[in-house]
Protein backbone atom coordinates (compact mmCIF):
# COMPACT_ATOMS: atom_id res chain seq x y z
CA UNK A 1 0.00 0.00 0.00
CA UNK A 2 1.30 3.43 -0.87
CA UNK A 3 2.02 5.79 1.99
CA UNK A 4 1.34 9.50 1.74
CA UNK A 5 4.49 11.60 1.89
CA UNK A 6 2.81 13.70 4.56
CA UNK A 7 2.74 10.84 7.08
CA UNK A 8 5.36 8.77 8.84
CA UNK A 9 5.57 5.31 7.30
CA UNK A 10 3.30 2.81 9.04
CA UNK A 11 1.54 5.46 11.16
CA UNK A 12 -1.02 8.26 10.94
CA UNK A 13 1.48 10.66 12.47
CA UNK A 14 2.87 13.48 10.33
CA UNK A 15 6.43 13.23 9.10
CA UNK A 16 8.90 14.68 11.57
CA UNK A 17 6.54 14.22 14.52
CA UNK A 18 9.07 12.63 16.87
CA UNK A 19 11.82 14.98 15.74
CA UNK A 20 9.63 18.00 16.39
CA UNK A 21 8.36 16.67 19.72
CA UNK A 22 11.84 15.89 20.99
CA UNK A 23 13.18 19.28 19.95
CA UNK A 24 10.28 21.09 21.64
CA UNK A 25 10.93 19.35 24.97
CA UNK A 26 14.69 19.94 24.74
CA UNK A 27 14.13 23.64 24.06
CA UNK A 28 11.65 23.77 26.97
CA UNK A 29 14.24 22.30 29.34
CA UNK A 30 16.91 24.68 28.05
CA UNK A 31 14.59 27.66 28.60
CA UNK A 32 13.86 26.43 32.12
CA UNK A 33 17.60 26.45 32.90
CA UNK A 34 18.06 29.86 31.31
CA UNK A 35 15.13 31.33 33.24
CA UNK A 36 16.62 30.03 36.51
CA UNK A 37 19.86 31.87 35.74
CA UNK A 38 17.89 35.05 35.18
CA UNK A 39 15.96 34.40 38.42
CA UNK A 40 12.68 34.07 36.55
CA UNK A 41 10.14 31.23 36.78
CA UNK A 42 10.83 28.61 34.12
CA UNK A 43 7.07 28.02 33.98
CA UNK A 44 6.61 31.38 32.28
CA UNK A 45 9.34 30.67 29.73
CA UNK A 46 7.84 27.29 28.80
CA UNK A 47 4.36 28.78 28.51
CA UNK A 48 5.70 31.46 26.17
CA UNK A 49 7.51 28.79 24.13
CA UNK A 50 4.22 26.97 23.58
CA UNK A 51 2.68 30.16 22.24
CA UNK A 52 5.58 30.69 19.82
CA UNK A 53 5.05 27.24 18.26
CA UNK A 54 2.65 27.77 15.32
CA UNK A 55 -0.43 25.60 15.91
CA UNK A 56 -1.01 25.15 12.18
CA UNK A 57 2.60 24.40 11.24
CA UNK A 58 5.08 21.75 12.24
CA UNK A 59 4.76 18.07 12.97
CA UNK A 60 3.61 18.49 16.55
CA UNK A 61 0.94 21.07 15.82
CA UNK A 62 -0.55 19.02 12.98
CA UNK A 63 -1.16 16.02 15.23
CA UNK A 64 -3.07 17.85 17.99
CA UNK A 65 -6.80 17.35 17.60
CA UNK A 66 -9.69 17.53 20.10
CA UNK A 67 -9.24 13.90 21.18
CA UNK A 68 -5.50 14.29 21.70
CA UNK A 69 -6.02 17.52 23.67
CA UNK A 70 -8.61 15.83 25.89
CA UNK A 71 -6.37 12.82 26.54
CA UNK A 72 -3.25 14.86 27.25
CA UNK A 73 -4.90 17.29 29.59
CA UNK A 74 -6.76 14.63 31.59
CA UNK A 75 -3.70 12.44 32.07
CA UNK A 76 -1.53 15.44 32.96
CA UNK A 77 -4.11 16.81 35.40
CA UNK A 78 -4.46 13.44 37.15
CA UNK A 79 -0.67 13.15 37.55
CA UNK A 80 -0.37 16.72 38.83
CA UNK A 81 -3.04 16.14 41.48
CA UNK A 82 -1.56 12.77 42.46
CA UNK A 83 1.79 14.50 43.00
CA UNK A 84 0.07 17.21 45.07
CA UNK A 85 -1.26 14.44 47.30
CA UNK A 86 2.20 12.88 47.59
CA UNK A 87 3.57 16.25 48.70
CA UNK A 88 1.03 16.47 51.53
CA UNK A 89 3.02 15.14 54.47
CA UNK A 90 0.66 15.38 57.44
CA UNK A 91 3.52 15.12 59.93
CA UNK A 92 5.19 18.27 58.61
CA UNK A 93 2.08 20.46 58.81
CA UNK A 94 1.20 19.79 62.43
CA UNK A 95 0.07 23.08 63.90
CA UNK A 96 -0.49 24.49 60.40
CA UNK A 97 -3.45 22.33 59.36
CA UNK A 98 -6.20 24.77 60.37
CA UNK A 99 -4.43 27.72 58.74
CA UNK A 100 -3.82 25.70 55.57
CA UNK A 101 -7.46 24.67 55.35
CA UNK A 102 -8.66 28.24 55.84
CA UNK A 103 -6.23 29.46 53.22
CA UNK A 104 -7.04 26.68 50.75
CA UNK A 105 -10.83 26.91 51.15
CA UNK A 106 -11.92 30.35 52.37
CA UNK A 107 -8.92 32.04 50.79
CA UNK A 108 -9.68 30.53 47.40
CA UNK A 109 -13.38 31.43 47.59
CA UNK A 110 -12.64 35.04 48.58
CA UNK A 111 -10.06 35.37 45.81
CA UNK A 112 -12.46 33.97 43.21
CA UNK A 113 -15.31 36.21 44.38
CA UNK A 114 -13.23 39.40 44.14
CA UNK A 115 -11.72 38.40 40.80
CA UNK A 116 -15.16 37.47 39.44
CA UNK A 117 -16.63 40.85 40.35
CA UNK A 118 -13.66 42.56 38.73
CA UNK A 119 -14.05 40.50 35.55
CA UNK A 120 -17.74 41.36 35.30
CA UNK A 121 -16.88 45.04 35.69
CA UNK A 122 -14.19 44.84 33.03
CA UNK A 123 -16.18 42.91 30.41
CA UNK A 124 -16.74 46.05 28.25
CA UNK A 125 -13.08 45.66 27.30
CA UNK A 126 -14.07 42.58 25.30
CA UNK A 127 -15.45 43.78 21.99
CA UNK A 128 -17.76 40.79 21.56
CA UNK A 129 -18.96 40.90 25.18
CA UNK A 130 -18.77 38.16 27.80
CA UNK A 131 -21.81 36.13 28.91
CA UNK A 132 -22.09 35.93 32.68
CA UNK A 133 -21.97 32.12 32.64
CA UNK A 134 -18.67 32.16 30.71
CA UNK A 135 -17.27 34.79 33.10
CA UNK A 136 -18.06 32.65 36.15
CA UNK A 137 -16.46 29.54 34.64
CA UNK A 138 -13.37 31.46 33.52
CA UNK A 139 -12.76 32.78 37.02
CA UNK A 140 -13.12 29.26 38.43
CA UNK A 141 -10.05 28.22 36.44
CA UNK A 142 -7.88 30.65 38.42
CA UNK A 143 -8.44 29.28 41.91
CA UNK A 144 -5.70 26.68 42.30
CA UNK A 145 -2.31 27.67 43.68
CA UNK A 146 0.23 25.65 41.73
CA UNK A 147 2.82 23.71 43.75
CA UNK A 148 5.07 23.22 40.72
CA UNK A 149 5.21 26.95 40.03
CA UNK A 150 5.89 27.59 43.73
CA UNK A 151 8.85 25.19 43.76
CA UNK A 152 10.08 26.69 40.50
CA UNK A 153 9.90 30.23 41.88
CA UNK A 154 11.74 29.49 45.14
CA UNK A 155 14.44 27.55 43.29
CA UNK A 156 14.91 30.39 40.80
CA UNK A 157 15.20 33.01 43.54
CA UNK A 158 17.68 30.93 45.61
CA UNK A 159 15.92 31.93 48.81
CA UNK A 160 14.54 29.88 51.63
CA UNK A 161 11.41 30.28 53.72
CA UNK A 162 11.23 29.00 57.26
CA UNK A 163 10.03 25.40 57.42
CA UNK A 164 6.58 25.98 58.89
CA UNK A 165 5.65 28.65 56.35
CA UNK A 166 6.93 26.59 53.42
CA UNK A 167 4.91 23.56 54.58
CA UNK A 168 1.85 25.80 54.92
CA UNK A 169 2.27 26.94 51.30
CA UNK A 170 2.66 23.35 50.05
CA UNK A 171 -0.43 22.22 51.97
CA UNK A 172 -2.43 25.21 50.71
CA UNK A 173 -1.45 24.39 47.13
CA UNK A 174 -2.85 20.87 47.51
CA UNK A 175 -6.09 21.98 49.23
CA UNK A 176 -6.69 24.85 46.80
CA UNK A 177 -6.34 22.45 43.85
CA UNK A 178 -9.06 20.15 45.20
CA UNK A 179 -11.37 23.04 46.10
CA UNK A 180 -10.91 24.64 42.67
CA UNK A 181 -11.81 21.36 40.95
CA UNK A 182 -14.99 21.05 43.04
CA UNK A 183 -16.00 24.69 42.50
CA UNK A 184 -15.35 24.39 38.76
CA UNK A 185 -17.53 21.27 38.52
CA UNK A 186 -20.28 22.84 40.61
CA UNK A 187 -20.40 26.07 38.58
CA UNK A 188 -20.29 24.19 35.27
CA UNK A 189 -23.16 21.98 36.39
CA UNK A 190 -25.33 24.86 37.61
CA UNK A 191 -24.82 26.93 34.47
CA UNK A 192 -25.15 24.07 31.97
CA UNK A 193 -28.06 24.39 29.54
CA UNK A 194 -30.80 21.82 30.10
CA UNK A 195 -32.19 19.66 27.33
CA UNK A 196 -35.67 21.08 27.78
CA UNK A 197 -34.24 24.60 27.34
CA UNK A 198 -35.13 26.45 30.54
CA UNK A 199 -34.85 30.24 30.55
CA UNK A 200 -34.24 30.88 34.23
CA UNK A 201 -32.13 33.82 35.33
CA UNK A 202 -28.99 33.20 37.35
CA UNK A 203 -30.93 33.64 40.60
CA UNK A 204 -33.44 31.06 39.45
CA UNK A 205 -30.68 28.65 38.53
CA UNK A 206 -29.17 28.94 41.99
CA UNK A 207 -32.43 28.05 43.69
CA UNK A 208 -33.58 25.33 41.28
CA UNK A 209 -30.34 23.66 40.19
CA UNK A 210 -27.89 24.31 43.01
CA UNK A 211 -29.24 21.57 45.34
CA UNK A 212 -29.01 18.96 42.57
CA UNK A 213 -25.51 20.02 41.59
CA UNK A 214 -24.38 20.06 45.22
CA UNK A 215 -25.63 16.50 45.43
CA UNK A 216 -23.66 15.59 42.29
CA UNK A 217 -20.51 17.17 43.70
CA UNK A 218 -21.11 15.32 46.96
CA UNK A 219 -21.36 12.05 45.01
CA UNK A 220 -18.05 12.81 43.29
CA UNK A 221 -16.41 13.53 46.64
CA UNK A 222 -17.77 10.32 48.19
CA UNK A 223 -16.72 8.27 45.15
CA UNK A 224 -13.27 9.87 45.20
CA UNK A 225 -12.83 9.33 48.94
CA UNK A 226 -13.94 5.71 48.68
CA UNK A 227 -11.68 4.90 45.72
CA UNK A 228 -8.75 6.77 47.25
CA UNK A 229 -9.17 5.04 50.63
CA UNK A 230 -9.44 1.60 49.04
CA UNK A 231 -6.33 1.99 46.90
CA UNK A 232 -4.47 3.86 49.64
CA UNK A 233 -5.15 1.03 52.08
CA UNK A 234 -3.75 -1.72 49.86
CA UNK A 235 -1.04 0.33 48.12
CA UNK A 236 1.66 0.03 50.83
CA UNK A 237 1.43 -3.77 50.69
CA UNK A 238 1.56 -3.71 46.89
CA UNK A 239 4.60 -1.46 46.97
CA UNK A 240 6.29 -3.72 49.51
CA UNK A 241 5.57 -6.76 47.30
CA UNK A 242 6.30 -5.30 43.85
CA UNK A 243 8.90 -2.53 44.17
CA UNK A 244 12.44 -3.93 44.29
CA UNK A 245 14.10 -0.60 43.41
CA UNK A 246 13.26 3.07 43.07
CA UNK A 247 12.80 2.57 39.33
CA UNK A 248 10.19 -0.09 40.05
CA UNK A 249 8.68 2.24 42.67
CA UNK A 250 7.97 4.78 39.93
CA UNK A 251 6.17 2.21 37.76
CA UNK A 252 4.10 0.95 40.68
CA UNK A 253 3.18 4.51 41.72
CA UNK A 254 2.05 5.45 38.20
CA UNK A 255 0.02 2.23 37.91
CA UNK A 256 -1.63 2.95 41.27
CA UNK A 257 -2.46 6.50 40.15
CA UNK A 258 -4.19 5.23 37.00
CA UNK A 259 -6.04 2.49 38.90
CA UNK A 260 -7.23 5.03 41.46
CA UNK A 261 -8.42 7.48 38.82
CA UNK A 262 -10.27 4.76 36.92
CA UNK A 263 -11.89 3.37 40.06
CA UNK A 264 -13.02 6.83 41.12
CA UNK A 265 -14.57 7.43 37.71
CA UNK A 266 -16.39 4.07 37.83
CA UNK A 267 -17.79 4.70 41.31
CA UNK A 268 -19.25 8.11 40.49
CA UNK A 269 -16.91 10.39 38.59
CA UNK A 270 -14.55 11.20 41.45
CA UNK A 271 -11.31 10.23 39.73
CA UNK A 272 -9.38 13.42 40.48
CA UNK A 273 -10.43 13.45 44.13
CA UNK A 274 -9.46 9.78 44.33
CA UNK A 275 -5.90 10.30 43.08
CA UNK A 276 -5.38 13.13 45.57
CA UNK A 277 -6.63 11.05 48.51
CA UNK A 278 -4.54 8.07 47.42
CA UNK A 279 -1.49 10.31 47.11
CA UNK A 280 -1.97 11.62 50.65
CA UNK A 281 -2.32 8.09 52.03
CA UNK A 282 0.73 6.87 50.10
CA UNK A 283 2.80 9.79 51.34
CA UNK A 284 1.85 9.12 54.95
CA UNK A 285 1.77 5.32 54.81
CA UNK A 286 4.08 2.89 56.57
CA UNK A 287 6.26 0.56 54.51
CA UNK A 288 8.21 -2.50 55.50
CA UNK A 289 10.94 -1.86 52.94
CA UNK A 290 13.64 -0.01 54.85
CA UNK A 291 15.52 1.24 51.81
CA UNK A 292 12.66 3.57 50.81
CA UNK A 293 12.46 6.60 53.07
CA UNK A 294 9.19 8.48 53.50
CA UNK A 295 9.88 10.97 50.69
CA UNK A 296 10.88 8.33 48.11
CA UNK A 297 7.51 8.33 46.35
CA UNK A 298 7.49 12.08 45.86
CA UNK A 299 11.09 12.01 44.65
CA UNK A 300 10.57 9.32 42.01
CA UNK A 301 7.33 10.95 40.82
CA UNK A 302 8.87 14.41 40.54
CA UNK A 303 10.29 13.95 36.98
CA UNK A 304 6.95 12.63 35.75
CA UNK A 305 5.15 15.52 37.42
CA UNK A 306 7.55 17.91 35.70
CA UNK A 307 6.83 16.26 32.35
CA UNK A 308 3.08 16.58 32.94
CA UNK A 309 3.48 20.23 33.90
CA UNK A 310 5.57 21.02 30.82
CA UNK A 311 3.02 19.23 28.63
CA UNK A 312 0.13 21.31 29.99
CA UNK A 313 2.08 24.55 29.60
CA UNK A 314 3.07 23.77 26.02
CA UNK A 315 -0.42 22.54 25.19
CA UNK A 316 -2.18 25.74 26.18
CA UNK A 317 0.50 27.86 24.54
CA UNK A 318 -0.04 26.00 21.26
CA UNK A 319 -3.82 26.40 21.50
CA UNK A 320 -3.72 30.19 22.03
CA UNK A 321 -4.45 32.14 18.84
CA UNK A 322 -2.45 35.37 18.30
CA UNK A 323 -5.53 37.32 17.11
CA UNK A 324 -7.47 36.32 20.24
CA UNK A 325 -4.48 37.23 22.41
CA UNK A 326 -4.33 40.75 21.01
CA UNK A 327 -8.08 41.18 21.52
CA UNK A 328 -7.99 40.28 25.23
CA UNK A 329 -4.57 41.69 26.13
CA UNK A 330 -5.79 44.84 27.97
CA UNK A 331 -8.38 42.85 29.94
CA UNK A 332 -5.85 40.13 30.75
CA UNK A 333 -3.25 42.56 32.06
CA UNK A 334 -5.81 44.32 34.27
CA UNK A 335 -7.04 40.99 35.60
CA UNK A 336 -3.43 39.96 36.27
CA UNK A 337 -3.17 42.96 38.60
CA UNK A 338 -6.50 42.28 40.29
CA UNK A 339 -5.74 38.62 41.05
CA UNK A 340 -2.70 39.17 43.34
CA UNK A 341 -4.52 42.00 45.10
CA UNK A 342 -7.51 39.73 45.65
CA UNK A 343 -5.22 37.06 47.09
CA UNK A 344 -3.60 39.62 49.39
CA UNK A 345 -7.02 40.58 50.76
CA UNK A 346 -7.95 36.90 51.16
CA UNK A 347 -4.71 36.07 52.98
CA UNK A 348 -5.17 39.08 55.27
CA UNK A 349 -8.71 37.93 56.06
CA UNK A 350 -8.02 34.26 56.82
CA UNK A 351 -4.59 34.31 58.50
CA UNK A 352 -4.62 35.79 62.04
CA UNK A 353 -2.27 38.72 62.51
CA UNK A 354 -1.26 37.50 65.97
CA UNK A 355 0.32 34.33 64.56
CA UNK A 356 1.29 35.54 61.09
CA UNK A 357 2.90 39.00 61.12
CA UNK A 358 2.51 41.28 58.14
CA UNK A 359 5.79 40.29 56.40
CA UNK A 360 4.79 36.61 56.50
CA UNK A 361 1.36 37.35 55.09
CA UNK A 362 3.01 39.28 52.27
CA UNK A 363 5.20 36.26 51.52
CA UNK A 364 2.17 33.93 51.49
CA UNK A 365 0.34 36.35 49.18
CA UNK A 366 3.30 36.53 46.83
CA UNK A 367 3.47 32.73 46.57
CA UNK A 368 -0.07 32.37 45.18
CA UNK A 369 1.15 31.41 41.71
CA UNK A 370 -1.14 29.90 39.08
CA UNK A 371 0.22 27.71 36.29
CA UNK A 372 -0.37 24.11 35.17
CA UNK A 373 -3.60 23.25 37.02
CA UNK A 374 -5.48 26.45 36.01
CA UNK A 375 -4.26 25.97 32.45
CA UNK A 376 -5.52 22.39 32.40
CA UNK A 377 -8.88 23.65 33.68
CA UNK A 378 -8.86 26.25 30.92
CA UNK A 379 -8.98 23.41 28.39
CA UNK A 380 -11.95 21.93 30.28
CA UNK A 381 -13.60 25.36 30.27
CA UNK A 382 -13.30 25.55 26.49
CA UNK A 383 -14.99 22.13 26.23
CA UNK A 384 -17.83 23.23 28.55
CA UNK A 385 -18.64 26.52 26.80
CA UNK A 386 -20.95 25.08 24.08
CA UNK A 387 -23.09 23.51 26.82
CA UNK A 388 -23.54 26.65 28.95
CA UNK A 389 -26.77 28.59 28.96
CA UNK A 390 -26.74 31.79 26.93
CA UNK A 391 -23.95 30.63 24.61
CA UNK A 392 -24.90 29.61 21.09
CA UNK A 393 -22.81 27.12 19.08
CA UNK A 394 -21.75 29.96 16.77
CA UNK A 395 -20.48 32.01 19.71
CA UNK A 396 -18.80 29.13 21.58
CA UNK A 397 -15.74 28.64 19.35
CA UNK A 398 -14.54 32.27 19.09
CA UNK A 399 -15.39 32.84 22.75
CA UNK A 400 -13.35 29.78 23.78
CA UNK A 401 -10.38 31.12 21.80
CA UNK A 402 -10.62 34.48 23.57
CA UNK A 403 -11.00 33.01 27.06
CA UNK A 404 -8.09 30.60 26.56
CA UNK A 405 -6.00 33.60 25.51
CA UNK A 406 -7.28 35.57 28.52
CA UNK A 407 -6.19 32.87 30.99
CA UNK A 408 -2.87 32.60 29.16
CA UNK A 409 -2.24 36.33 29.63
CA UNK A 410 -3.29 36.31 33.29
CA UNK A 411 -1.12 33.30 34.19
CA UNK A 412 1.93 34.50 32.24
CA UNK A 413 1.72 38.07 33.57
CA UNK A 414 1.25 36.92 37.17
CA UNK A 415 4.16 34.48 36.97
CA UNK A 416 6.42 37.36 35.94
CA UNK A 417 4.84 39.97 38.23
CA UNK A 418 4.89 37.83 41.36
CA UNK A 419 8.46 36.69 40.77
CA UNK A 420 9.53 40.35 40.66
CA UNK A 421 7.59 41.08 43.85
CA UNK A 422 9.10 38.09 45.64
CA UNK A 423 12.59 39.41 44.96
CA UNK A 424 11.62 42.36 47.13
CA UNK A 425 9.82 40.36 49.78
CA UNK A 426 12.17 37.46 50.41
CA UNK A 427 15.15 39.58 51.52
CA UNK A 428 13.05 40.27 54.62
CA UNK A 429 14.86 37.08 55.71
CA UNK A 430 12.26 34.70 56.93
CA UNK A 431 14.75 31.87 56.61
CA UNK A 432 15.62 30.52 60.00
CA UNK A 433 13.07 32.77 61.70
Amino acid sequence: MSQSNAHLAGTLLPRGFFLGLGLVYLVALALDQLAARWRLPGTAAILLLGFLIPSDLGAVGQSIGPMQVETLHRVALALLIFYAGLNTDLRRIRGMTAAGLRLGILGVLITLAITGLALLGLTPLMASGLPISAAFLTVCCLGATDSGALEDLLAALHHGIRGGLRHLLEFEAAVSTVITLLVFGLVAGVLREQLHGDHLAVQGLLTSRLPDELGAVGLHVIAGLLAGLVVGAVAPRLIDALARSEQMLLLVAVALAFVTYGLGQLLGGGGLIAVFVAGVLLSNGRYRIGRFEQQALGRVMHPLNTAAEITVLLLLGVLVQPAALIAVLPLGLLLAIVLPLARLLAVSAVLPAARFPWPERLIVSGCGLRAAVPLALAVSMAEELPHLRGITPELAEPLAAQLLALIFVVVLADLLLQSLLMRRLLPIRLEGA
